[in-house]
């Protein structure tokens, strides 16, 4: 640095350092957010005019999907169960008749083990919504 006449400090700023650390710092935040989860996630959409009555139903159900290929039907309310079956195709059947028994049933939180994969969710969800529930993901 040299001064000059009037008093003034002439130098040049160097901006590699800065531009290294913002480079860093967004790199993180980029890779620190795919550790982000989320708990539960509506997967329907229903209106709020055609949702009707407000009032809880008498039971909740979670279909728990587990690693090994099972699947588990738990409910909590009036009716305290939890069930097991092998495939989806059980899962649904047990599903409806729930639904008939409990008409004010109209969604079903599906939850899942980290291992199991994307597709066996889909598979279950669409048996689900055969019987015309919402689905609601939780736990992911």
């Amino acid at each position: 640095m040299s001064r000059s006449r009037g008093g003034e400090l002439d130098f040049e700023l160097n901006l590699a350092p800065i531009i290294d650390c913002l480079t860093v710092l967004i790199t993180f935040m980029l890779a620190s957010a795919s550790f982000l989860s989320i708990s539960i996630f509506d997967a329907g959409f229903t209106p709020a005019e055609a949702q009707g009555d407000p009032t809880p139903p008498p039971i909740t159900v979670t279909l728990d999907l587990k690693k090994n290929g099972s699947l588990q039907v738990i409910t909590k309310g009036k009716l305290d169960s939890k069930n097991t079956f092998a495939n989806p195709d059980e899962a649904s059947e047990a599903l409806r008749q729930l639904k008939e028994k409990y008409p004010g049933l109209t969604s079903v939180t599906i939850t899942a083990d980290q291992e199991v994969e994307y597709e066996a969710v889909v598979r279950a969800m669409e048996k689900a919504r055969k019987n015309e529930l919402s689905m609601v993901l939780g736990g992911f």
